[in-house]
């Protein structure tokens, strides 16, 4: 039983709140549901590829995490539908009226982004009722038929995911509970391997990362989903500073743990080794702390309570460091407990004053600050969109008067979570190297199976799982899946050929050009924009923070330090999103791909640095001396006016960037093991300030070589036009504010 569990943790752990496992089999049971319900009542062939098509399509536009927010998007998209294939129906006979039309649909249906997930889902449910209309050439005297059809599919949708999966936000926040648990294991058992070997700490550092990246995406996935909801503030406010604590306390174990490793006098020291195996042992002991759903055993507790500082073998300084981790890992691992924030407690803090709340924070939160953006985004990818589609329409009929849509859809997909030129032209080629290799597969499926049409029906399931289960960022294997599904479709229907196949794939690929063209002609955002735009927000962000938890003492509360940090995280998504053209592995441009990829890994530094300021800020606002809020101040002062250069920086980047020096690509993990240790723990609010200025400072010198260093008089400049060392440390405060040495820091 309990190995059961263990492997069910660690599916868990692989889809974080099992979201994609849920979605793959909701689309499946509810298209198998949809069939098989048209099938009873002698539903003709197009009703039933109505029916499917339609079931499909309520998966793959519907993406709120919270089950409530699902039933309404469901329930908008209905009548949606219905008015879409409507008038899709009534045009088909006139196909310039009907493209005309259709390309008014897709300006709305993208302009319907700047709403968010919710108007992305709409946009989807109008654009794919349209196409359905097309492809099945549907007729106004088929429309009572091809609408009870959709309605069936949407009744047959919502009465799948009222029973499968969770139904109430309790349960998904169990779910991703207990992802968060198994990918926390994950990172524990990897750690306590890493410092009981001492072997190999490169390979065991670089998944150590993976482990901690995996990490910190269920942690996003808990905050984004407390966000959506939005009932029980209170509660909410409380589970989200117990994880995020939790999170930050094993980072700070492992990025110990690395160093450790990394300078350990060797494994031939008694002392040394007998405390490397102690603290192993520690670190497999929080692998029984409690989780969803099971308790240690006595002999766990037992061996905790015992192993307290006074018992600890002798050791280097850096694993004496390892032991101060654990045991604050453990403390944040006993104050967030099994069932901490899933269900409101008596003994659940009051809820903070909205002006409180203002008041620590003062900024809007990221999804409103962005609102004009995303309106903007939104207008000018809606042009880009329709000249895209006009350009495929009128290729596309060239190529095949009757399958002229499969171009348009191949040009309205490369854009969906696209900005700039370059993630349209990466989004394209995955989709077009998805339909090569699934008509190759496809045909041979469809081949090898003849005219079985239950094991084709099967067959057409099973990729339809795949489609909705593989991660999005995988798109090309999205598009494996569904360019195998429409081959066993078509061989379902009986118009399976050669013919089609390639027909296929050369509207995929006049519709992907006609989009990346549109991306470039149409006003064109590239991608040093869109990432330079990122960044800015990234450091307004993160300028915020560092004013609400060192403004003063007391002004700030702790949720809205965390929250603060969540917004930043986004903000460091959102970059490494823009910049993935030019961090991907294909790029030929290595000058850039180094130098993007290395921007991203120092703010990655930065972003652990200010996750850890946060964190400690809302367990020491109270108590610092006044020596100590001096030297606090004064670090905040300088790595403030350090991000306010950086911004005029990234507003003004000068394009000498190809001329410097590539530098050598490390690993954020790597990067803060480098760090200097610190030798007063009670001083941490300091340590991470510090840490965070000398990245900044790193980052300055990335962006722009030949700007003089924060600090430094204009006139001079550093020696050298490579990146220095990501973290250099400066023995005293250079603000004169901060009269008193820094001997903390060393």
């Amino acid at each position: 039983m309990a190995r059961t569990e263990s492997l069910w943790d660690r599916f868990a752990a692989i889809d974080p709140g099992l979201i994609r496992l849920t979605s793959a089999m909701r689309a499946v049971l509810g298209a198998a549901a949809t069939l098989a319900v048209l099938t009873a009542l002698q539903g003709s062939d197009t009703a039933l590829l109505a029916g499917g098509f339609t079931a499909m399509v309520t998966s793959l536009a519907i993406s709120d995490l919270h089950p409530r927010n699902q039933f309404i998007t469901l329930g908008i998209g209905a009548p949606l539908s219905l008015a879409a294939l409507t008038v899709g129906a009534v045009l088909t006979p006139y196909p310039t009226a009907a493209k005309t039309l259709f390309l008014l649909l897709i300006h709305l249906a993208v302009r319907a982004r700047r709403f968010g997930a919710r108007g992305l889902g709409l946009g989807i449910f109008g654009f794919m009722a349209f196409f359905l209309s097309q492809f099945a050439q549907a007729r106004v005297v088929q429309l009572p038929q091809l609408g009870a059809a959709v309605l069936v599919a949407f009744g047959a949708v919502a009465t799948v995911w009222y029973c499968a999966g969770p139904r109430t936000a309790y349960g998904v926040l169990t779910r991703l509970r207990r992802a968060f648990d198994g990918r926390l294991h994950d990172v524990l058992r990897d750690t306590a391997s890493m410092i009981a070997t001492g072997q190999d700490v490169h390979t065991r550092s670089r998944a150590l990362e993976r482990r901690l990246d995996r990490l910190h995406a269920s942690v996003l996935l808990i905050e984004g989903f407390l966000d959506e909801r939005a009932v029980d503030r209170a509660t909410d406010d409380l589970l989200l500073r117990h994880v995020s604590r939790v999170e930050v306390a094993a980072q700070r174990l492992a990025v110990l743990t690395v160093r450790a490793a990394r300078t350990r006098p060797g494994l031939n020291d008694p002392g040394e080794r007998t405390a490397g195996q102690r603290l192993a042992g520690r670190i497999q002991v929080l692998l029984h702390r409690p989780t969803m759903g099971t308790a240690p055993s006595s002999e766990h507790y037992e061996e905790q309570r015992e192993d307290g500082p006074a018992r600890r073998p002798a050791g280097s300084a850096h694993l004496r460091d390892c032991f101060r981790a654990v045991d604050e890992l453990t403390a944040a691992l006993e104050a967030l407990g099994p069932r901490v924030g899933l269900r409101p407690e008596c003994g659940t803090p009051p809820r903070e004053p909205a002006t409180l709340r203002r008041q620590a924070f003062a900024v809007e939160r990221r999804g409103e600050r962005d609102t004009g953006s995303l309106k903007r985004a939104a207008t000018r990818q809606a042009f880009q969109v329709t000249v895209a589609s006009a350009l495929a329409i009128v290729g596309g009929h060239l190529l095949s008067p009757h399958l002229w849509y499969w171009a348009v859809a191949a040009s309205w997909v490369v854009f969906i979570k696209n900005e700039s030129t370059g993630e349209v032209l990466l989004q394209g080629l995955r989709r077009l190297t998805g339909t090569v290799i699934g008509v190759v597969v496809g045909y041979g499926l469809a081949a090898l199976v003849g005219g079985d049409g239950p094991l084709l029906l099967v067959l057409l399931l099973v990729c339809m799982f795949g489609m909705f289960y593989t991660p999005s960022v995988a798109y090309w294997a999205v598009t494996f899946f569904l360019t195998c599904m429409l081959s066993l479709l078509l061989a379902l229907l009986g118009t399976f050929s050669t013919h089609v196949l390639l027909l296929r794939v050369e509207e995929t690929a006049l519709g992907v050009a006609c989009g990346i063209l549109a991306a470039v002609l149409v006003l064109p955002t590239t991608v040093r924009r869109a990432s330079d735009e990122e960044l800015i927000n990234f450091l307004l962000v993160l300028h915020h923070l560092l004013r609400a938890t060192t403004g003063s003492p007391g002004a700030g509360t702790s949720t809205s330090w965390v929250r603060a940090a969540h917004d930043l995280d986004q903000a460091l998504q959102s970059f490494g999103k823009a910049s993935s053209p030019l961090t991907h592995p294909l790029n030929p441009q290595r000058g850039r791909r180094d130098r993007a990829r290395h921007l991203v890994e120092l703010l990655e530094a930065a972003a652990y640095h200010a996750r850890s300021l946060a964190a400690t800020a809302g367990r020491s606002s109270t108590g610092q001396g006044a020596e100590c809020a001096t030297r606090l101040t004064a670090a905040a002062d300088r790595a403030q006016a350090t991000v306010t250069q950086l911004i005029r920086i990234a507003h003004h980047r000068p394009g000498i960037a190809s001329r410097a020096a590539r530098p050598r690509v490390t690993r954020a993990l790597s990067l803060l093991s480098d760090e200097r240790r610190m030798r007063r723990p009670d001083q941490r609010l300091l340590l991470h300030i510090d840490h965070l200025d000398a990245t900044l400072i790193a980052l300055a010198r990335a962006l722009d070589p030949l700007a003089p260093e924060p600090g430094r008089a204009p006139g001079r400049r550093p020696h050298g036009i490579g990146p220095r060392p990501a973290t250099p440390f400066r023995g005293t405060c250079t603000s004169a504010a901060a009269a008193v040495p820094c001997a903390h820091r060393a």
